[in-house]
């Protein structure tokens, strides 16, 4: 066997059957782990565990347990502790190993357990060296190999398999090139020498925002994230690293961050404090002091036509007659010609052609005659209409203000966000203590954005007010 100290010398390799595949709502009726220090196994664990809600005959027929078995067997909060101390201190190994680690993650935080473990997946592992195979799901590393496994999806029995996959890597390849593989599988983070290395294992792995500040506290950067660990570790791999990040990375000093209950909190608190503080290293979200518009009119002869007017800041009643907002001048009337070019529209009628009688693409076939009354103006402002579609202002769904509400998994933190056409007007937070942020409700192009994305998707969290 290969000298291995190069490797992780505590590892717990696990796998755990479930009722479900909602960590949230499932719970593990099957549990194996295999504790192995210093390429030795240590400690060995094979547990039913009662889930208390009922499962499905398909779980039932894939795994051969059944309500019946599991009658006498305890529940995870009986076991809970054993299973923290087998995994304390170890690398989380399994196979899609997100999966495994979700779950077992879930189950302590209802008992107010906070586990957070390094995770090594074996799926990612067979893919990075044997890339020359198609399949890497554990069936087909089982008869690849010829590994050992009486129970398909029982629990210790896939566990020990993946203990005899890890045991052949080390036989098959040098410790280097399974260091490189796992490394880059766990796109392990090169630490700024001016942050506490400590800091990333104080991250937490939910929804949130988190801050970036240099060594005289000077804000370098805002992001958001489901998981704010996992991005901030993407943040700090090198593999990611590449110009203006790479130069914002080692610069960074101090690492905060701020909770959300899920993932439009993330992004409104994100958009809303990007454009107040203005980091150095955050250019999408950073506020325009100028915003160019283009508003529907409508000429005296009927046309319908577009106005471009220069605004700081645009009023929610008057989104109904804007047609397209943009950051520059010459972003605008470029836009103005792709449309009047792809739709025959009348560069005259939209001021862009200041001489007398027919404008000039009325000559050259591109305009259909709006100019000199030809095209009737029914017929043009409905291809008008179309030609702004896309690009123009979604008028309101509702008839009144709407109260979207957002929570995490365990409800212990509820944000609440009271939304009137397209402008946030006031924002509640309610975890031990309750919180009510007022704002003015002046039209945001990125809360726009936010909005029409998600709110076909936030149905269940939509009341009116």
């Amino acid at each position: 066997m290969c000298d291995t100290s190069m490797l992780p010398q505590k590892l717990a390799f696990v796998d755990i059957e479930t009722t479900g595949m909602s960590p949230v709502y499932d719970r593990i009726i099957d549990i194996g782990i295999i504790r192995v220090e210093n390429s030795t196994v240590v400690e060995q664990y094979n547990q039913l565990v009662n889930p208390h809600i009922p499962f499905s005959p398909f779980i039932q027929s894939m795994t051969g347990i059944t309500p019946e078995y599991l009658e006498d067997a305890p529940a995870f909060e009986d076991i809970y502790p054993t299973i923290y101390e087998l995994l304390k201190d170890t690398v989380f190994v399994a196979h899609n190993v997100r999966f495994d680690y979700g779950f077992l993650r879930n189950e302590f935080k209802r008992f107010d357990i906070s586990f957070s473990s390094k995770q090594l997946c074996t799926a990612k592992l067979s893919r990075r060296l044997y890339s020359r195979y198609r399949r890497h799901n554990l069936s087909a590393l089982i008869n690849r190999f010829g590994f050992t496994c009486e129970h398909r999806h029982r629990a210790f029995d896939d566990a020990q398999v993946l203990w005899q996959f890890y045991q052949k890597i080390m036989h098959e390849f040098p410790p280097e090139k399974i260091t490189v593989a796992i490394d880059h599988i766990q796109k392990r983070p090169t630490i700024p020498n001016q942050l506490d290395p400590g800091v990333v294992d104080t991250l937490p792995e939910t929804s949130g925002i988190y801050f970036f500040y240099d060594k005289e506290e000077n804000l370098l950067y805002i992001g958001k994230s489901n998981n704010i660990r996992s991005r901030v570790l993407s943040h700090l791999s090198s593999d990611y690293q590449s110009g203006k990040q790479m130069q914002m990375v080692k610069h960074i000093a101090r690492i905060d961050f701020e909770v959300t209950a899920g993932e439009l909190g993330a992004l409104i608190r994100e958009s809303y404090l990007v454009k107040k503080l203005n980091p150095i290293y955050n250019r999408q979200l950073r506020r325009n002091r100028k915003l160019i518009i283009l508003k529907k009119i409508t000429t005296d002869s009927g046309y319908d036509s577009a106005v471009l007017e220069t605004l700081t800041h645009i009023d929610p009643d008057d989104i109904n007659h804007i047609i397209g907002i943009f950051p520059s001048l010459r972003r605008a009337k470029n836009f103005l010609v792709y449309l009047r070019e792809k739709y025959s529209l009348c560069e005259k009628i939209l001021g862009m052609d200041a001489s007398k009688g027919s404008c000039f693409s009325y000559h050259l076939g591109e305009c259909r005659g709006a100019c000199i009354g030809v095209e009737p103006a029914r017929k043009y402002n409905a291809r008008f209409l179309l030609a702004f579609a896309e690009n123009r202002i979604k008028p309101w769904y509702f008839d009144a203000p709407i109260k979207i509400v957002e929570k995490n998994d365990n409800e212990e933190l509820v944000e609440t966000f009271i939304v009137d056409k397209w402008c946030l007007i006031r924002q509640m937070v309610s975890n031990r203590q309750q919180s009510s942020i007022p704002l003015e409700p002046v039209f945001d192009m990125d809360m726009y954005k936010i909005l029409t994305r998600r709110l076909p998707h936030l149905s269940y969290g939509l009341h009116r007010t």
